[in-house]
């Protein structure tokens, strides 16, 4: 599809090279943006669906955390850290350029709503910069409600036996 893309682009760079990593993160974009387009479902209908999921899936993460069995949460938790070390190499979200690719008329970022929050300058620097900040207070979130959640089940199966 794109074999020659990062090839042409890039060679005699570095893997830790920034321009490559976010030319990387275009590429990936860039190859599922080819796959959805060819189906019957408007680009501008894809981003808004990926929008949505992008911008709620931390939210119903944090029920899953709270609710779901532990082995659940301990999964969706390697996937997200797999996740956040992606966006740390490829310097920025692939999936928000995905959803830049699909409509580039809808300018505005999942990390926008917070940044406006707090008064501070939407740009891609502070985009990248709250996106690292918000993902250090969602694993801590997290870690806060599997501890309490594996304190809670220790403390319930001490007292099942203390009672039998």
């Amino acid at each position: 599809m794109h074999s020659n893309y990062l090839d042409n682009q890039h060679k005699n760079t570095s893997f830790f090279d920034i321009e490559y990593r976010k030319n990387m993160r275009n590429y990936i974009a860039k190859s599922i943006h080819d796959v959805l387009i060819q189906t019957n479902i408007s680009s501008k209908s894809f981003a808004f669906m990926i929008k949505a999921w992008h911008f709620t899936f931390p939210y119903m993460t944090l029920f899953i955390y709270l609710f779901a069995p532990l082995w659940m949460c301990y999964t969706i938790i390697l996937i997200l850290l797999f996740f956040c070390g992606i966006f740390i190499y490829l310097k920025g979200c692939f999936v928000s350029s995905l959803e830049h690719m699909l409509d580039s008329e809808n300018t505005t970022n999942i990390i926008d709503p917070y940044l406006e929050l707090f008064n501070i300058e939407i740009a891609n620097d502070t985009r990248y910069t709250a996106t690292i900040s918000i993902a250090f207070v969602y694993f801590i979130m997290a870690s806060v409600i599997l501890y309490g959640r594996l304190k809670w089940n220790k403390y319930s199966h001490n007292n099942k036996s203390v009672n039998k």
